[in-house]
């Protein structure tokens, strides 16, 4: 018997970052191949095509119109397309559903009124929206369903142990292209109240290390070390090794919860605000702001208070590192696909 395919369908680009992307291959590595053909249709710059390169990932990668998917549906015999993007879903989910091809919509907004047959958010905050999807069969909502690829899970749980030692070791990483500038903003405002050893990873889509140079001079003269490392073949194994992180409020806040390590969160684009918040409520990230909205005085006085705040680190590390056993994406798998 010929095998099903199955199509993912995301962008991703300096403007777009790779969040997209990186949780669709979650996925996509999770399906057995002897059951199902994984097949990746990816879109958009240099960056997916530099960043597939570097995880191992096969994928067809070009501007993709939805005429074109429908044919690549319809050529592949595909069971099921997984669609992560709020423009791509909108476009391709009436159309798929009307020829019979299951949908899976991953997604982080809810409101969500289009047919698919499964709707992913593994946002900590999802169980409230359930309601707010009314058209989708299967809701799977909350971090049961966390979308961590296996370069992360290769760790065990918590493997992340920080110390108790008076200069951290601290990673700031802000995504594979920090569209909006927050790396060399945050590395410049780094208090000095507490020297630190910056470990600054960034993406194959950054493009601001002009500005990143001036902000790390400055971090120098505060009293810190500093290290940049670009698009590190394996950004958990450095993950494990601090003591503390500074991040956006994205996917990389799951993947730190997972490995335990304590962290700040910003949010830089809309759609993180509300998972933000709703981690700072319930105590498993500081800060929790919308980078866009916040003053330079405001948000230093936030970093000065996670990096002075130990025992508040290791209570934040300890709730946030109950909420992620590392088992989102077999489950997605198991019960959608």
């Amino acid at each position: 018997m010929t095998r099903p395919a199955i199509l993912f369908r995301a962008d991703a680009s300096h403007a777009l970052g790779l969040g997209h992307v990186a949780r669709l291959c979650a996925l996509l590595e999770e399906v057995d191949p002897a059951a199902a053909n994984p097949i990746a249709l990816f879109g958009g710059d240099d960056t997916v095509a530099a960043w597939t390169r570097s995880q191992s990932v096969s994928a067809q990668i070009r501007p993709w119109t939805t005429a074109e998917v429908l044919a690549a549906a319809v050529m592949h015999g595909a069971r099921t397309v997984v669609i992560d993007g709020p423009e791509l879903a909108a476009a391709l989910i009436p159309p798929l559903a009307a020829r019979g091809i299951r949908t899976i919509l991953i997604d982080d907004h809810g409101h969500c009124a289009l047919p698919a047959d499964a709707v992913v958010n593994h946002n900590f905050h999802a169980p409230v929206l359930a309601a707010s999807y009314p058209a989708a069969r299967l809701r799977l909502l909350g971090r049961n369903y966390l979308l961590l690829r296996r370069a992360i899970r290769r760790y065990t749980r918590g493997t992340c142990r920080p110390r108790d030692i008076e200069r951290l070791r601290v990673i700031v990483s802000f995504g594979g292209s920090d569209p909006v500038g927050a790396t060399a903003r945050i590395v410049g405002l780094i208090p000095s109240n507490r020297p630190l050893d910056l470990v600054v990873l960034i993406g194959p889509g950054y493009r601001d290390d002009r500005t990143l140079h001036r902000a790390a001079k400055a971090a120098v003269a505060a009293g810190h070390s500093i290290e940049v490392c670009r698009d590190p073949a394996d950004p958990a194994s450095l993950f494990i090794t601090a003591d503390a992180a500074i991040c956006s409020a994205g996917g990389t806040l799951g993947e730190l919860a997972y490995l335990g390590c304590p962290t700040l969160g910003l949010a830089i684009v809309p759609d993180q605000i509300l998972p933000a918040r709703s981690q700072v409520r319930s105590g498993m990230i500081a800060c929790g702001r919308a980078l866009a909205e916040a003053d330079d005085n405001a948000l230093r006085g936030e970093l000065l208070a996670f990096l002075l705040g130990d025992r508040r680190r290791r209570d934040q590390r300890e709730i946030a590192l109950a909420t992620a056993d590392g088992l989102g994406a077999q489950r997605v798998v198991s019960e959608a696909l």
